[in-house]
C-alpha cells in the first residue's frame, strides 16, 4: 500500500516539472526578444538564449526522436525532431524556441488533464486509514497499518473506516462498501461476514480477523488493475501507429514540393510542423484512460482498452443462469393446500417439520413462513433423508415433507390430481415438494430459484443499445431454463450444459465468425470465460482469482453494471473515432494552409497543438458520461 501511496507525490512532482519547463523556456524567450528589440549586445547573445530555450525545453523530445530513429521507428517524436532541426537550420532560433514553448505548455496541459482522470482512482487509497486499533492481549493498541499482520484482530468503531480485508469475529454493523462493490446502500455485517479495506463502518463495533493487509487488499488490487489497464492499447491504437509510419514520408515529400514551388524554406518547415500527428497519437489512449476511470467508479474493472473496443462489437452475449441471472438460492413461490386446510396452516406444519433441516429447500420453507409472520414451533420428532425429504411429529401429527417418490415409499397415495398439480408447476420451472399428514397428501409447496432484481430491465437495456443475441446457458433442466428465459426476456437458452459444453458453445459461435462475450461467476464458468472474446466475472469482490483471470470484473452482482460497461465501450469507441476525425481535419486544414504559404512556423505549431487540446478535452468529457439506459423498463 505504501508503494502505491508514494505515487501521489512523485506524480505531483512530474506535473510540477512539466509546469516549470515552459516557465523557464518562456523566460529565456522573453530575454532573447528583449535583447533583440533593444539591440542590446551582439546577435549571437539573443540567438544563444533562444537556442538554449529550444535545447532545454525540447531535450526530451530530441532524445526520444533520435532513439526512435535508431530503432528504425517513425513516431511523433521523430516528426518533432525533424521539424525543430529544420527550423534551427534556417536560422529561426526564436521561432524554434516558441515552438518548444507551445509544445511544453500543451504537454503540461495534456499531462495535467490525464492525471485528473487517474486522480480519482488513486484517491481510493486515501480511504484506507493509516492506523489501526489492534487487540493485544486484554487491551487495544493503535499501530501503523503497515504493522498489522494477517491473523491479528482489528477493532473498528462506528464512524471509522476499515483498514484491512478480513472476517468479522464479533459485533454487528452496517458497512458502506461503495468504493469496492459500488452498492449504494450499506450492507449488514455480522459474525462470519467478509469486509474490505477502505469501507466505512457506520453503526456498530466490529472485531475483524485480518486476512489481507497493504498491497494484498482488494482495494489495492483494484487500483493496481485500473492503473495497468489505463496503460494498455486498444486494437484501434495500432491503426494510429500504422498511420504514423506512412504519414511522415508523405509529409516530407509535401514539404519538399512546398519548398520548390514557393522558394521559401519556411513554407517547408511550416508544413512539417503543422502535420505533426500529436492529436492523432493521443486520440485513443486519452479516451481509453477516461473510460476505464469512469467504469472503475461504477465498480466495473476493465483489464485493458482492447476489451472496451471488443465489447462494443459483440455479436453474442452468453450468460450463465445460476448466480448471474438468478441469486442461486431457492424461495417459495406458491403454497397449495387441499382437504380444506388453510395455506398458512399448511405452511406452519411444513416449516415445523423442516425446522431442523439443513437442506436449502427446507430452509426456504422455514424462511418463507417467518416472512409471512408465522410462528414455527419445534417438532417433537425429526428425521431427514438427504436430498429426499423429512419425517417429523408436529403437534402430535405424523408429517412427511419431500419429493413424490419419498412420500410414495412411505405409503402415501399420490392421486392423478396431485400429479397434474405437480406437472403444472414443473412446466413453470418450479420444484414441488409435497406435504402429507398421517399418510394423506394435504398440499404442495412450489419453490424456484430467485431471479435477481432488475434482470429484465438490464436485458432490455442491452437490447436497446443494439447488442446482438443474449443467450442464457445453464446446467438446469429444460423446463426450468425455459421458465427463467421467458421471465427475463433473453433471446434464447441452452439447458443441461456441463462447463466444458458451455466452452464448446462459445467455440462454435467463434468458428462462425462471431464475437462472443460471456458473463459468469468466474469459477465453474472459467473455461467459457477464458475462451470468450470478452469474459465478464460477476460479484468478484475479494476474489483474487476471478479478478486476475477475467477480462472485466464486476465487483458486485448487479447486472446493471454490465449495461454500464457495454454502454461505455460503445461510447469510448465512438469518442476515439471522433478524436481521430478531429485530428485528421486539423491536419488536412493545416497542410492546406501551410502548402499555400499562409502559416509561419509558430502559427503552424499553434494550429497543430490546438488539435491536441481539442482531443484531450473531448476524451476528458467521458469522465462524467452516464448512461440512462438503466432507468428504462421495469424493475423486475
Amino acid at each position: 500500500m505504501n508503494e502505491i501511496q508514494e505515487r501521489n507525490p512523485s506524480q505531483r512532482r512530474e506535473i510540477a516539472v512539466l509546469a516549470v519547463v515552459p516557465a523557464i523556456v518562456g523566460i529565456l524567450i522573453l530575454a532573447s526578444w528583449a535583447l533583440a528589440l533593444g539591440e542590446i549586445g551582439p546577435y549571437l547573445l539573443n540567438a544563444a538564449l533562444a537556442l538554449a530555450a529550444t535545447l532545454f525545453g525540447g531535450f526530451q523530445r530530441f532524445v526520444a526522436g533520435f532513439k526512435d530513429i535508431y530503432h528504425r521507428k517513425i513516431t511523433v517524436n521523430v516528426f518533432v525532431t525533424v521539424a525543430l532541426i529544420a527550423t534551427i537550420a534556417v536560422g529561426e532560433f526564436r521561432a524554434a524556441a516558441i515552438i518548444v514553448f507551445i509544445m511544453a505548455v500543451a504537454g503540461a496541459l495534456e499531462s495535467y488533464t490525464l492525471d485528473k482522470t487517474r486522480k480519482s482512482i488513486r484517491n481510493l487509497l486515501d480511504l484506507s486509514p493509516k492506523t489501526a486499533t489492534v487487540r493485544r492481549g486484554e487491551g487495544e493498541v493503535v499501530v501503523p497499518v503497515g504493522d498489522v499482520q494477517p491473523g491479528d484482530v482489528v477493532v473498528v468503531r462506528p464512524g471509522e473506516r476499515i483498514s484491512v480485508d478480513g472476517v468479522v469475529t464479533a459485533g454487528a454493523s452496517s458497512v458502506n462498501q461503495a468504493p469496492i462493490t459500488g452498492e449504494s446502500m450499506p450492507v449488514e455485517k455480522f459474525k462470519g461476514s467478509e469486509v474490505f479495506s477502505g469501507t466505512l463502518n457506520e453503526t456498530g463495533r466490529l472485531d475483524i480477523r485480518v486476512t489481507k493487509t497493504g498491497e494484498e487488499t482488494t482495494l489495492a488490487g483494484i487500483v493496481h488493475l485500473v492503473e495497468e489497464a489505463q496503460q494498455t492499447k486498444a486494437p484501434i491504437q495500432s491503426v494510429a501507429d500504422r498511420f504514423t509510419v506512412w504519414f511522415l514520408p508523405a509529409v516530407l515529400v509535401l514539404a519538399v514540393i512546398g519548398f520548390f514551388t514557393s522558394g521559401d524554406v519556411k513554407v517547408a518547415v511550416s508544413i512539417l510542423l503543422v502535420a505533426c500527428p500529436c492529436a492523432f497519437a493521443i486520440a485513443t489512449p486519452t479516451a481509453v484512460t477516461a473510460g476505464i476511470s469512469n467504469l472503475a467508479h461504477r465498480a466495473v474493472l476493465v483489464k485493458g482498452g482492447m476489451f472496451l473496443e471488443l465489447a462494443g462489437k459483440l455479436d453474442d452475449l452468453l450468460v450463465d443462469k445460476t448466480g448471474t441471472f438468478t441469486l442461486g438460492r431457492p424461495r417459495v413461490v406458491a403454497v397449495t393446500s387441499w382437504a380444506g386446510m388453510a395455506d398458512d396452516d399448511l405452511l406452519r406444519l411444513a416449516a415445523s417439520a423442516e425446522k431442523y433441516s439443513e437442506h436449502p429447500l427446507g430452509r426456504a420453507v422455514v424462511g418463507f413462513a417467518r416472512t409471512r409472520g408465522i410462528e414455527v414451533p419445534d417438532p417433537d420428532e425429526f428425521r431427514a433423508e438427504v436430498g429426499r425429504g423429512v419425517s417429523a411429529v408436529c403437534a402430535g401429527q405424523d408429517v412427511l415433507v419431500g419429493r413424490e417418490d419419498f412420500l410414495r415409499e412411505r405409503g402415501v397415495s399420490i392421486t392423478a390430481d396431485v400429479r397434474q398439480t405437480m406437472a403444472d408447476q414443473a412446466e413453470q420451472g418450479r420444484t414441488v415438494i409435497l406435504v402429507a399428514i398421517s399418510l394423506q397428501p394435504v398440499g404442495s409447496i412450489s419453490i424456484a430459484d430467485e431471479i435477481r432484481p432488475r434482470t429484465r430491465q438490464a436485458i432490455a437495456a442491452l437490447k436497446a443499445m443494439g447488442l446482438g443475441r443474449v443467450t442464457m446457458l445453464t446446467g438446469d433442466n429444460d423446463k426450468v431454463a425455459r421458465a427463467v428465459a421467458d421471465e427475463i426476456g433473453v433471446d434464447g437458452y441452452r439447458a443441461g450444459l456441463l462447463p466444458e459444453q458451455k466452452q464448446e458453445f462459445v467455440r462454435d459461435l467463434q468458428n462462425d465468425g462471431r464475437l462472443v462475450g460471456m458473463i459468469g461467476d468466474g469459477i465453474n464458468d472459467a473455461p467459457a470465460l477464458a475462451l470468450a472474446d470478452v469474459g465478464i466475472a460477476m460479484g468478484v469482490a475479494g476474489t483474487d482469482v476471478a479478478i486476475e483471470t477475467a477480462d472485466v470484473a464486476l465487483m458486485t452482482d448487479d447486472l446493471s453494471r454490465v449495461v454500464d460497461f457495454m454502454w461505455m465501450s460503445r461510447k469510448v469507441f465512438r469518442r476515439i473515432k471522433l478524436n481521430i476525425f478531429f485530428s485528421i481535419i486539423y491536419n488536412i486544414v493545416g497542410l492546406t494552409l501551410g502548402s499555400l504559404g499562409m502559416l509561419t512556423p509558430v502559427l503552424a505549431v499553434i494550429f497543430q497543438e490546438a488539435g491536441c487540446v481539442t482531443v484531450v478535452l473531448s476524451s476528458t468529457l467521458l469522465l462524467w458520461s452516464k448512461s440512462d439506459l438503466n432507468n428504462t423498463g421495469d424493475n423486475s
